[in-house]
């Protein structure tokens, strides 16, 4: 009964990006989780960086931000994503999965540096892949360079701070998935985080990542893609991309040098799917190549439903786009605001998720599912 009224907060959990850092603290107070706080810092991308990159991870700057917020405790969670961590998928013996956690790791780490041909020290976890047909893989594997936790750790406690724990991106998007919507057991289904640099797609069965892949289309590479077409410069492209979105129309393409002038409000959506068609259909395809690559081991499973993601999920009409490629229905990973949303089976009270925060949002949720 007492600690029923406990109030627990979850470590404030970061997302440090291409495109900026976000962070999420819950806290639970009863049965239902409640926001601690958020925060979000955009970062300015310019046509000049070819393709953006992460920057490095400043503890100073996680200790100024925390500042800014209100935020609770000194407990920091780092999420991850590729290619900062890095997935493998391995097939290892019966008796290997049978050995103790510890033996089991070491097997892992060794196998992981005999594919990566790298004799520096890793920090391997892994978790166990349902079981599929002939040689597939059966545990999953992430590895980062040990040296680089441990410069965390010791940059973080220079500003008193504590790296409570290293996540990664697909788990915590599985995690926020699993409030969206219920999957069985034996579901097929995927999501896609569309991120400025890069995209990164999930494949999950049930509630398990089963394979990773890192594909080339990005938010990035669409904006770019807009500002050559219409002869802009790449914050006007930015601009018009999230406020107008893509979408059909009935007048073909046209452009003289100014986007706005040559075209009417109304037309921009058409015109812009145009010029994306190209590079959207690509990503579409690479992630129905993945789809079909999982279900070679599952041949019993049907596609169910595909999640987007990321800052590249707000882009207005993208769900329509991937499910006409797809034959699959597509939502965003949001809880309101954007196309094609899901409605939430476990939503959470007072907390408006976008999809570009749902990593941070993902392992802020960790904590107190654990709890």
């Amino acid at each position: 009964m007492v600690s029923w009224f406990h109030s627990r907060h979850s470590a404030i959990t970061f997302d440090v990006g291409a495109a900026g850092v976000r962070a999420y603290q819950f806290q639970r107070r009863g049965a239902q989780p409640r926001l601690c706080d958020a925060l979000q810092f955009d970062r300015t991308v310019t046509s000049d960086e070819e393709t953006p990159v992460a920057p490095a991870m400043e503890a100073g700057q996680l200790s100024r931000l925390i500042g800014q917020a209100r935020f609770a405790g000194r407990d920091v969670t780092i999420v991850l994503s590729p290619p900062e961590v890095q997935f493998y998928p391995l097939r290892m013996p019966a008796q290997a999965l049978s050995q103790s956690p510890e033996r089991l790791a070491q097997a892992l780490k060794w196998e992981v540096g005999r594919e990566t041909r790298d004799s520096s020290e890793l920090e391997v976890r892994y978790w166990e892949l349902p079981a599929g047909r002939g040689q597939a893989a059966n545990v999953m594997a992430v590895a980062i360079p040990s040296a680089t936790c441990v410069k965390w750790c010791d940059d973080l406690y220079g500003q008193r701070l504590a790296l409570r724990r290293i996540d990664v991106s697909p788990c915590a998007l599985v995690r926020v998935a699993q409030r969206a919507w219920a999957p069985e057991e034996h579901d097929l289904w995927g999501i896609l985080d569309l991120g400025l640099r890069h995209s990164t797609l999930t494949v999950v069965i049930g509630t398990t990542p089963t394979y990773i892949r890192s594909l080339s289309g990005s938010a990035h590479q669409w904006t770019e893609r807009l500002a050559t077409a219409f002869e802009v410069g790449y914050s006007v492209a930015e601009q018009l991309k999230r406020e107008h979105g893509i979408g059909a129309t009935q007048r073909g393409l046209r452009s003289n040098g100014n986007v706005q002038s040559a075209l009417q409000a109304e037309d921009l959506p058409g015109a812009f799917s145009s010029v994306l068609r190209e590079p959207l259909r690509a990503l579409a395809v690479e992630v129905g190549r993945c789809f079909s690559y999982v279900m070679q081991a599952m041949p019993d499973y049907g596609v169910k439903r595909l999640l987007l993601s990321g800052g590249g999920a707000a882009l207005r009409g993208l769900p329509s786009v991937f499910a006409d490629e797809l034959g699959i229905p597509v939502h965003v990973l949001a809880s309101e605001g954007a196309d094609d949303t899901l409605e939430w089976k476990q939503p959470l009270s007072g907390v408006r998720l976008q999809p570009h925060a749902a990593v941070s949002f993902g392992g802020a949720m960790l904590d107190l599912e654990a709890s």
